[in-house]
């Protein structure tokens, strides 16, 4: 029993850096809680010239999201993860469930040699403009164990009960 409760009880230390003395770093709310909270540092726009892409910085405390725009959100800071684990950036519910605000890319990952400030790619799926404010907690940190894998090449898998069913073949209405 001892040993169980130990193992329950280890955690991984993750080193991260702010990039500006006012960034808030990742916060866990409550003991148990998958992600944690992290918080809208700044604003990136998309700027698209005739033969390139590019991210520039808006200088505003808000923005406001049009349905289905989106823009990339810095949180603040950076971070030097542990080999063999990676984060998943991830909506926040209540934002996802009342605003239709989610993350474009959900989830998000960052690899462990991964050194660069971190953003969250933000959007509207809503029908209503959504504003939003340096500060808000704009998407949940899940750290998780990554498996090396490999990959091999077969003339036949192995069968299974789903078979070749499609899509939406596991259930009836």
């Amino acid at each position: 029993m001892n040993k169980k409760k130990k193992l329950l009880k280890e955690r991984i230390v993750i080193p991260f850096k702010k990039s500006h003395p006012n960034a808030v770093l990742p916060q866990i709310i409550n003991e148990g809680d998958a992600g944690a909270d992290a918080r809208i540092f700044a604003f990136k726009k998309i700027k698209i010239g005739k033969n390139s892409k590019e991210l520039i910085d808006i200088e505003t405390e808000s923005y406001t999201l049009k349905p289905l725009e989106r823009i990339a959100c810095t949180l603040g800071f950076a971070t030097a993860i542990p080999k063999g684990f990676y984060f998943k950036v991830v909506p926040r519910s209540g934002l996802a469930l009342w605003n239709g605000i989610s993350i474009v890319n959900s989830p998000g990952t960052i690899d462990s040699g991964y050194r660069n400030e971190w953003m969250a790619i933000v959007i509207n799926l809503s029908n209503e403009e959504f504003t939003l404010h340096k500060g808000d907690r704009i998407c949940q940190l899940i750290l998780s164990k990554m498996y090396e894998y490999e990959v091999l090449e077969v003339e036949e898998l192995p069968e299974s009960k789903r078979g070749l069913g499609g899509f939406g073949s596991t259930g009836k209405g």
